[in-house]
């Protein structure tokens, strides 16, 4: 897993190439007994389907092990409340979900519960937020004013290019209007995108932006037996008789389903999931929202994957289909090679190209498994939550650290 600085030194060793699985931030001995009080923001979290919800998942239950980590989040799916998870207390705060409609999720928390949440996090150490756009992002810059705590954010995927000129013109809008803001008071940002790296960097001149790549869970989400893809392939109602091509992305534009859906299905069968679609057509097979915690079952009965999204850091779908074993037909975002290496999957540059890379990882049973080996191996070596953690760990020492040391100074 590659953690660098803006500047492009690793934060580990002291050197510029990719930290391994098993290799974490330098931490002095007093700084591994500091115990943290963690705040963290997200819009969107569990059971909210996707890969930025389940990421914060497991982030803040890594963090947990050995820190207090608050999360402030929005209410979903009747989960909404205060609760405490994996160590982790969460305040689910209900929140109108009304651009989901149209595929961009942006809650708008509605006020109900909020000010409990915000009072929870005033013994905060640190203030994490996650998007640099978002409502929960702004609660989180005010409350890092408040209480003079260092700010800490995680943008994800940075100025995304919709089909819509209105939608990227309002985007363009609030960067300027709130994000720009945000961000120049912000005493750090990561992501796991080195073109989100280096739009920030441009944007944000002298910024300390991170690199801090995503883990996978690798004993979840790993290949699987003859009789155990054949066995979940009936649980989930899925032919045996021919290759499985697994799409999985919640309802968006830019995830570029219907170029998908135009893929001729004669030499595999299309197994589409992620949102409540209702597609019925030949050669596919619609299963709506999988649960999360059937996730790994399903890509383990799979033969293949397309990923056809654009504007995104780095999808947790990727990462996850490689470590079960999945070769994947991914349309390549130059962003991905700071966290993956183009040989260990079928890498098109162009929607166009899509389709012959599926086809060619239906028919062909060699590429299959020379990529799932490859895929596999990367993420045995490169991707761990316990690295991510404690790259993270390492920033919050950091920036607390610089805070006191600025206001002993003045």
């Amino acid at each position: 897993m590659v953690v660098t600085t803006g500047r492009g030194d690793a934060r580990s060793h002291g050197t510029d190439g990719p930290i391994e699985a098993d290799a974490t931030p330098h931490l002095t001995a007093h700084d591994s007994k500091r115990r943290m009080r963690i705040g963290m923001l997200c819009h969107n979290y569990v059971p909210h389907p996707g890969g930025l919800e389940v990421m914060v998942q497991n982030l803040v239950h890594g963090l947990a092990r050995r820190h207090e980590v608050t999360l402030v989040t929005s209410a979903y799916g009747g989960a909404v409340g205060r609760s405490v998870e994996h160590g982790v207390v969460v305040h689910r705060v209900p929140a109108l979900h009304a651009t989901e409609r149209v595929g961009i999720p942006y809650p708008v928390p509605t006020g109900v519960g909020l000010r409990a949440a915000l009072e929870a996090l005033e013994s905060a150490d640190v203030v994490h937020a996650h998007g640099g756009l978002y409502a929960h992002t702004i609660h989180a810059d005010r409350a890092a004013r408040r209480h003079n705590v260092p700010l800490v954010i995680t943008e994800h995927v940075g100025f995304v290019e919709y089909g819509n000129r209105l939608v990227n013109g309002l985007e363009a809008l609030a960067w300027s209007m709130v994000g720009d803001g945000i961000m120049a008071r912000a005493n750090a940002v990561v992501t796991y995108n080195s073109r989100v790296q280096r739009w920030l960097q441009a944007r944000y001149a002298g910024k300390d932006v991170r690199f801090i790549g995503n883990g996978v869970d690798t004993a979840s989400f790993r290949p699987r037996s003859p009789s155990d893809r054949t066995r979940l392939r009936r649980s989930f109602g899925l032919p045996d008789d021919r290759p499985l091509v697994l799409f999985a992305a919640r309802a968006s534009e830019k995830k570029n389903l219907d170029d998908v859906l135009e893929i001729t299905r004669d030499e595999f069968h299309l197994v589409v999931c992620g949102a409540e679609r209702g597609l019925k057509r030949d050669g596919l097979t619609d299963l709506g929202v999988v649960p999360y915690a059937r996730m790994a079952e399903l890509f383990g009965c799979v033969d293949a994957m397309v990923h056809a999204s654009t504007g995104e850091g780095f999808p947790l779908a990727v990462q996850e289909a490689l470590a079960a074993g999945v070769p994947l037909a991914l349309l390549w975002d130059p962003g991905y090679a700071g966290s993956l290496d183009r040989s260990v999957v079928a890498a098109c540059d162009t929607i166009d190209a899509l389709g012959p890379a599926v086809r060619a990882l239906a028919t062909d049973d060699v590429l299959r498994a020379r990529l799932s080996r490859a895929g596999r191996a990367w993420t045995e070596s490169k991707w761990s939550w316990d690295a991510t953690v404690a790259a993270y760990e390492q920033l919050y020492l950091d920036v607390t650290n610089t805070t006191r040391m600025s206001a002993w100074a003045s």
